[in-house]
């Protein structure tokens, strides 16, 4: 017996942040459209705030060889758009730049990227944080700053009618949090798209240097076990399957991809307050230091601090302490605030195959990188003091307490290795199959089509050339509509 079939104008493969709006551009612009998606699909009235079963259901993690660092993206419907914070950020015009001068992408500009921006801006209602969604835990990072003379803002948010639950990553349980499940999602289903969950790429399908589709493997949902293959044909396939599958997706397909992957380093730092800080309420982002930024304007040697909830698994994670010591630590959960280093990094990865197919992450902070997350570390650590905190626990294995000015300047400088520290992660995953002017070292050209394979699109941030600096969102829905839209009428222009 064939495999079954369907058949489609497009078949876009991933529904987050850079397939989802993807997805809509084209069945709205009157494509036939399929939208596959390895995870489930899951509602807003499933989101029910459990941390562990939230986890479970709709996030995936996997660990970088050559470093042990933790890389962690979304698994369901929606994929990472459902399990962030909901900060937004323009893409920075120094990024865009540096694209230009290294990458040979001549006509990504603001001013191209605008249109695609402001409609993303709309669609997901981002805007700012007021007043009213500042939790404690954000306010004691302001106050650090403001007495420091540290720039800093509240972040601008993906939400509409925010309370305040403080669960923004594990899928919003009152549908605030305007996620592509809730957006980009739909949006492509009242245009006529077909989304089908538990339905993993294997390869694409290409016959005579041309994208002819997707050979799927369909998952039981109970299970997650293999229930059979499917195969979707269509001559427009757009991947957006996030850095963690779609390089290899790419090599799984036989084309040559995985180079150039990059991240934004984190570690956090959390601090003990004598009066209760309630951490774990509020938005789980919403406000960052600035300072240290290289981007929007800034100069500084290329971080940004912004605080994050201090639920109980994460916070328990990153500190410095086992046993009956972490215990009392986690006891002062109500006390605790905590604040996440976003580093720009200057390291590259790659992205290779295992024996089974599946992605293999090679990854090692530079010596550079390691110098400004201890360089991060101990500014937290003086914000924190500056802001009235009793205790600050720095996220290095073996530690004691940090609690004054003093303490801190006693600490003996050392040169970092990734297991110093005790949790050494990134949410934040770029590159893997590049655009880039230059066809010797760009798996994409500047539209986003894979060279040497008509037909084939990258759409996720496996496209973009290098990390954002802010939190990469709207940089990469805006970059998926674009590139959409060249797929589109770069087809049309084909076939006429």
């Amino acid at each position: 017996m064939s495999e079954p079939r369907l058949r489609a104008d497009a078949v876009v493969v991933g529904s987050g942040a850079g397939g989802a709006p993807a997805a809509a551009a084209l069945a709205e612009a009157g494509l036939e459209v399929v939208l596959l998606e390895a995870g489930a699909r899951w509602e807003t009235r499933d989101f029910d705030g459990e941390e562990a079963r939230m986890l479970a259901r709709l996030m995936k993690a996997t660990t970088a060889s050559g470093s042990g660092m933790e890389l962690y993206a979304g698994a369901c419907v929606g994929g990472s758009t459902v399990v962030n914070d909901a900060l937004c950020w323009a893409p920075p015009p120094e990024v865009l730049a540096r694209w230009r001068a290294e990458h040979g992408l001549v006509g990504l500009t603001e001013s191209t990227l605008a249109p695609h921006v402001e409609r993303v801006w709309a669609e997901i209602g981002a805007a700012p944080t007021g007043p009213a969604n500042l939790s404690r835990n954000a306010r004691l990072l302001e106050a650090g700053a403001r007495r420091l003379g540290w720039a800093g803002a509240a972040m601008a948010r993906n939400v509409r009618g925010c309370v305040n639950l403080g669960l923004c990553n594990l899928g919003c349980p009152s549908g605030a949090k305007q996620s592509a499940l809730l957006t980009w999602v739909p949006r492509a289903e009242r245009a006529g798209a077909r989304v089908l969950a538990h339905a993993r790429a294997l390869r694409v399908a290409i016959e005579a240097g041309r994208a002819r589709g997707v050979e799927v493997l369909r998952l039981d949902p109970a299970s997650g076990e293999p229930a059979g293959p499917l195969r979707v044909e269509a001559p427009l396939v757009v991947l957006a399957a996030g850095i963690l599958e779609t390089p290899a997706l790419l090599l799984r397909s036989g084309i040559a991809a995985g180079e150039g992957l990059q991240l934004h380093s984190s570690v956090s730092v959390t601090a003990r307050f004598a009066e209760p800080v309630y951490g774990f309420f509020g938005p789980t982002m919403a406000y960052a230091v600035t300072e240290f930024s290289d981007v929007h304007g800034r100069h500084g040697p290329g971080f940004m601090l912004e605080n994050v909830s201090v639920a109980a698994p994460v916070t328990a994670n990153a500190l410095p302490r086992f046993g009956a010591d972490l215990e009392r630590a986690m006891g002062a959960l109500p006390h605790l605030a905590r604040t996440v280093v976003v580093l720009r990094d200057e390291a590259r990865g790659r992205v290779t195959l295992a024996r089974d197919g599946s992605a293999r992450i090679a990854y090692a902070p530079t010596p550079g990188d390691l110098g400004r997350i201890g360089d991060a570390i101990g500014r937290l650590a003086r914000l924190y003091l500056a802001a009235g905190a009793e205790e600050v626990w720095l996220p290095l294995e073996a530690s004691a307490p940090i609690r004054s000015e003093a303490e801190l300047a006693a600490l003996a400088p050392r040169a970092l290795g990734p297991r110093d520290l005790t949790l050494l992660y990134a949410v934040h995953l770029f590159g893997g199959a590049a655009m880039g002017g230059d066809p010797a070292h760009s798996v994409c050209d500047e539209a986003g089509a894979v060279r040497g394979v008509a037909g084939l699109y990258v759409s996720d941030a496996s496209s973009l050339p290098g990390n954002t600096g802010v939190n990469p969102q709207v940089t990469i829905m805006a970059n998926a509509l674009r590139i959409a839209e060249r797929a589109r009428t770069g087809e049309r222009a084909r076939a006429a």
